[in-house]
C-alpha cells in the first residue's frame, strides 16, 4: 500500500500540467490493487460447483527375480484408473459431490514353481465405482493457493477378474465377480493454477467395507465368499492426478 501511496502523490503534484497522465496512472494503480486483492482460490468459495477429471497410470516389469516360493522369469503389470467428479460448495472450503471411477489392472507373469514347472498366468481385473463424498480443504502454511484436501465418502463398487493359467500346454480359465460397499477417504494436496482452476494429487483410499465375490472355473460355478475388509494405510505408490474447473 505504501508504494501505491507514493505513486498517487507523485502524479498529484503533476496534476496541473498533466491531467490526462494523472488520470491514466491513477486507473493503473486502481487496477493493480484490484488484481492483488483477487482471491487466488476463488473456486473454493460457497456457491461454486466444479467438474473434475483425474487419472493414474503405472507400469511394473520384473525379470529373473526370486519370489521365495517361486522364481519369476518375466512379469509385466499395467494399471490405470480414470475418475470423473462433480461437486458443489455448500460452504467455503466444504463441498458435497459424486464421482465415477474405472480401474483396469492387467498382469502377465511367467514363472517357475518350487519343483521347476514353468507356468504362465494372465490376469485382468476391472472395476467400476460410484461414490458420494464430502470434500474438505484447508489452506496449507497460510497459503492462498495450496490446500490440504480430504474427501470422506461412501463407495459402491462392482468388478470382475479374468484369469488364464497355462501349464504344459493345458489352459485353465477362472473368473470372479465382485460387489462391495465401503467407507473410504482420499487425502492429498490442491494447488490453484488460476482462481477457478486447480490441480490435485491424492492417495488412498483408507477405510473399511464389505464385499461379495462369486467364482467360476472353466465356466462352472466354483463357490463364493463374503468378507469384511479394512484398509489402514493408503497405497502411496498409486498417486492420482486430477484437474478441476469451477463455475
Amino acid at each position: 500500500m505504501q508504494k501505491y501511496f507514493l505513486i498517487v502523490i507523485f502524479f498529484s503534484t503533476s496534476l496541473i500540467a498533466q491531467d490526462s497522465t494523472a488520470v491514466q496512472s491513477l486507473n493503473f494503480v486502481q487496477d493493480s490493487t484490484s488484481v492483488k486483492s483477487q482471491n487466488p482460490s476463488e473456486g473454493n468459495n460457497k456457491g461454486y460447483y466444479a467438474f473434475s477429471v483425474g487419472m493414474n497410470f503405472g507400469q511394473y516389469t520384473s525379470k529373473n527375480e526370486d519370489a521365495f516360493i517361486y522364481f519369476i522369469l518375466d512379469e509385466k503389470n499395467i494399471k490405470y484408473n480414470v475418475k470423473l467428479g462433480f461437486s458443489y460448495n455448500i460452504q467455503d472450503n466444504k463441498a458435497v459431490g459424486i464421482s465415477f471411477r474405472l480401474v483396469n489392472d492387467d498382469t502377465n507373469i511367467l514363472y517357475e514353481n518350487a519343483v521347476g514347472d514353468t507356468i504362465n498366468t494372465n490376469t485382468l481385473e476391472r472395476s467400476y465405482s460410484v461414490g458420494a463424498f464430502y470434500a474438505l480443504s484447508k489452506p496449507l502454511f497460510k497459503s492462498r493457493r495450496v490446500n490440504m484436501i480430504s474427501d470422506p465418502g461412501i463407495i459402491f463398487t462392482t468388478g470382475s477378474t479374468e484369469s488364464n493359467r497355462t501349464f504344459e500346454g493345458v489352459s485353465e480359465q477362472s473368473d470372479s465377480n465382485l460387489r462391495s460397499i465401503s467407507l473410504g477417504l482420499h487425502v492429498g494436496l490442491q494447488v490453484f493454477l488460476a482462481p477457478k482452476l486447480s490441480a490435485q494429487i491424492a492417495v488412498g483410499p483408507v477405510g473399511f467395507g464389505y464385499q461379495w465375490e462369486e467364482f467360476t472355473l472353466d465356466d462352472e460355478p466354483n463357490g463364493s465368499t463374503e468378507n469384511f475388509f479394512v484398509r489402514m494405510s493408503p497405497d502411496i505408490l498409486s498417486f492420482e492426478f486430477s484437474i478441476s474447473r469451477y463455475f
